[in-house]
């Protein structure tokens, strides 16, 4: 008869503590590394799974942590974090409550001293068109890195994908055959290392061999062929809409449930100064020209009407009290995702002055949003050790006997 509740990861013996290949997904990776630094975010994963109570949902949110897509994963990852920010700031949570007016159920209800709030989190996927240009690109990648060169490194200067996998055996032995006609010691820098370009089925991709320092020749199991990956291009990157379309998903689902109602999105941008998050709720920046009576040219900056929150004085949206935006959330550096809680300047029900998630909380102060830091951390949150996770991520060496 299967467990009820089965644990998240399994029990076998860990020996292999080699880094993730780019095409093996977050759980397949946690599930399989060594050593204590990951034993911790297993063990944190697993403790706070533990206090979901229904064995229904506890179940569900497994199968998704085990089904090796990464959206799922990130997406269960982001639901097991907000259930624990809710519980270990007092409040009593229901997972999947049943609302009034509709067959659907929003992820949690909270209650802590007779007030409540419902929540919903979304963590955007990946188009299946970008989806299937990554695991082709992740064929190239993990095929590249499984040479191990004594004496060289690589640099991957170029890359112009194809429509299918690569000929990963044809790349393989082209790039090892180059490198075994190099001698390390004919080269002395990054500007005049000889350079390899490698064609076929659409692929072009230029690498240059980087020699090793004397020391550190040879092969370990550990080692990674490319060394550098200077192929991307420089590109303006917006991700707003990205966070406007997930909010669109889920804000009309429940209509006005008669007390507050947050949507939480997860996200992975690169968003410290809140640039992004501020055009997403509060629109684009943009610049108005004008004239005076003198004629003279003046400009001044505002912003669009294209914001999640609308404007002033016509705000949009006013039955979500607030956006939770969590960035860069993942569990073995769960105390150093960006939390931001953007209130909504007007909502039809508004948030307590506290709730307890870490971060920032960004309010309205009648003509600009204003940050204020949580007086508490994620590290206090959750109880964490200082550093967290503990012991090194790569050891050199696997300790004999079984390994966490």
């Amino acid at each position: 008869m299967t467990n009820p509740r089965d644990p998240i990861f399994d029990g076998a013996e860990r020996r292999d503590c080699n880094p993730a290949g780019h095409g093996e997904s977050t759980f397949d990776f946690l599930n399989r590394v060594s050593g204590d630094y990951w034993h911790q975010p297993r063990q944190l994963m697993q403790t706070w799974a533990d206090h979901i109570t229904d064995d229904e949902d506890y179940n569900d949110l497994c199968q998704r942590f085990r089904s090796g897509k990464d959206d799922q994963f990130r997406s269960a990852f982001l639901e097991l974090y907000i259930h624990e920010c809710l519980m270990r700031s007092g409040f009593a949570v229901t997972v999947h409550p049943s609302v009034p007016h509709t067959p659907r159920r929003p992820d949690f209800y909270a209650e802590r001293d007779g007030f409540g709030l419902y929540l919903e989190a979304i963590a955007p996927g990946t188009s299946a068109k970008a989806e299937a240009a990554a695991n082709r690109r992740a064929v190239l990648l993990d095929t590249v890195n499984q040479l191990r060169d004594p004496n060289f490194t690589l640099c991957l200067e170029r890359l112009r994908e194809g429509p299918n996998p690569p000929a990963s055996a044809r790349l393989r032995n082209d790039l090892r055959g180059w490198l075994a006609g190099l001698n390390p010691d004919d080269y002395s820098d990054l500007e005049h290392a000889p350079q390899r370009d490698w064609q076929h089925g659409g692929w072009a991709t230029t690498f240059k061999a980087i020699p090793k320092r004397e020391h550190a020749r040879g092969v370990r199991s550990s080692d990674r062929a490319i060394g550098v990956y200077a192929y991307g291009e420089a590109s303006f990157i917006d991700d707003a809409p990205a966070i406007r379309r997930a909010l669109d998903v889920k804000h009309h689902a429940y209509g006005d449930l008669s007390i507050p109602f947050v949507v939480a999105v997860g996200t992975y941008i690169h968003d410290s100064d809140y640039w992004h998050s501020t055009n997403a709720l509060y629109g684009n920046d943009a610049i108005q020209f004008g004239q005076t009576v003198d004629g003279e040219t003046v400009t001044r900056a505002v912003r669009q009407p294209d914001g999640y929150f609308g404007v002033p004085p016509d705000w949009q949206n006013r039955n979500v009290s607030a956006v939770l935006l969590v960035n860069q959330l993942m569990p073995y550096h769960v105390h150093k995702a960006e939390t931001t809680l953007w209130r909504h300047p007007n909502p039809l029900h508004p948030l307590p002055d506290v709730l307890g998630f870490p971060g920032v909380t960004v309010g309205w102060d009648g003509a600009h949003p204003v940050a204020t830091p949580s007086p508490i951390t994620a590290a206090n949150l959750f109880g964490l050790s200082e550093p967290w996770p503990p012991g090194e991520p790569w050891p050199k060496s696997i300790p004999e006997g079984l390994t966490p």
